[in-house]
């Protein structure tokens, strides 16, 4: 699941939040870059012998101001991601529930109560992870290289160019594990939901589990399960 335009089509207040993690993290990437250049700049006025106090108070300056704006632009994006990932649980959680209610009592005939439960808490909690570090991430990591992309042409061109190139490997990588990391998920989830149902089943039957004494058992069945 790259980008899911459904799911962030649902969740359409989150998408100001992502594009100000998004700007916050590349504000921050451009300050980076400035204190990196006052810092080489320092290096190469020792290296020739022409640093005079002036120059090192400006860079002391810059690195100073560098250092609070990617301070600031850190706590913004993580402030960003909070809000992305509370929208997103609000609103799903309301969705579920509001299907629910459409449903009515009936809606056990189509999905069992104990996935309803893992999808409305840990499933929703699983794309916190989604809209809060992943969209943003992803985003930043296409804006970032064609920002170092047209830094770098001003230091060297053939470097830049080979940077730029090498630039594909990364979300080749990344989909080559996500596709690994999906394949071993679907398994978790199907394990997880059927111990969910086991779980569920036993508890509401634990009443006639007492009267046969069967209780312990099934306590000791579904601790090797867990």
């Amino acid at each position: 699941m790259m980008i899911n335009k459904r799911l962030i089509g649902t969740v359409a207040e989150s998408k100001r939040y992502i594009v100000g993690n998004v700007i916050l993290q590349w504000c921050s990437l451009v300050a980076n870059v400035a204190m990196m250049f006052g810092i080489t700049n320092l290096f190469a006025g020792l290296y020739y012998g022409n640093v005079s106090s002036g120059t090192l108070w400006s860079t002391a300056a810059v690195v100073t101001a560098t250092l609070l704006i990617r301070f600031l632009c850190t706590t913004g994006a993580s402030r960003m991601s909070y809000l992305s990932s509370k929208a997103v649980k609000k609103t799903l959680r309301e969705r579920i529930y509001e299907k629910l209610l459409r449903l009515g009592a009936s809606y056990n005939e189509q999905v069992k109560t104990s996935e309803v439960v893992q999808i409305a808490v840990e499933g929703v909690d699983q794309l916190e992870t989604y809209f809060g570090a992943y969209l943003p991430q992803f985003f930043y990591a296409v804006l970032a290289p064609l920002t170092l992309f047209v830094v770098l042409c001003f230091v060297s061109v053939p470097a830049a160019i080979v940077l730029l190139i090498c630039v594909p490997l990364i979300p080749a990588a990344i989909a080559a594990v996500q596709t690994w990391a999906k394949k071993l998920l679907s398994k978790y989830w199907g394990q997880y939901t059927a111990l969910g149902d086991s779980f569920l089943e036993n508890l509401q039957g634990l009443t006639t589990l007492k009267i046969y004494q069967a209780d312990g058992f099934k306590n000791d069945e579904m601790n090797v399960e867990a």
